[in-house]
């Protein structure tokens, strides 16, 4: 599964299918403190095929909340996802060194722990076990100089998809992190 990023920007922007069919929509409203991002996630319509009368609005997209990340700068970020509000520095356990930051684990509703490693140019997601299963990877965009033009997008293999919306929501937290130890790097 591949979900298409519209923007650069991973906290303003929409995920969605090769189709142009939207499935998040993560949206950070611009505040000197106190930011939030949030990441809703598309509801499918219930079609009733007895009232043609309310159709317009039954072929438009409806999304529903399903996270939020409350961005600290001093203390840990908060996330809150399915009534509970976690503390970033309680969900991930930092361990290991990547070229811009430390690799993230974390346990995830099925009881299985993964860790984003951050790599030079894109975060990885990887089951924590000896198989080290490959279950997310973010592409990020080229503008075609030693390969084709394309789209960054966020790729779930199979392995993941039972957990997508975990890997959303964190990917947008790991991949904040790491593209701001990046742009210090620089």
């Amino acid at each position: 599964m591949k979900l298409f990023l519209n923007t650069r920007r991973q906290r303003n922007c929409t995920l969605a299918f090769e189709d142009g069919q939207v499935i998040y929509k993560i949206t950070t409203p611009f505040k000197v403190t106190g930011r939030v991002t949030t990441i809703l996630r598309v509801v499918p319509n219930a079609t009733d095929e007895h009232d043609d009368a309310d159709l317009d609005t039954r072929l438009q997209d409806k999304f529903a909340h399903l996270a939020e990340i409350e961005w600290q700068y001093i203390r840990s970020s908060r996330l809150r996802f399915r009534g509970d509000d976690i503390d970033t520095g309680t969900l991930f356990r930092k361990f290991g060194l990547g070229p811009y930051g430390r690799h993230r684990a974390f346990t995830a509703p099925d009881g299985r722990e993964y860790v984003w490693k951050m790599g030079m140019w894109a975060s990885e997601l990887y089951v924590n076990d000896d198989s080290d299963t490959l279950v997310a990877c973010f592409h990020g965009s080229s503008i075609g100089l030693l390969s084709p033009t394309r789209d960054a997008y966020l790729e779930i293999f199979p392995e993941g998809r039972h957990i997508k919306d975990v890997i959303v929501m964190t990917f947008i937290y790991v991949e904040k992190l790491r593209r701001d130890k990046k742009r210090a790097a620089q």
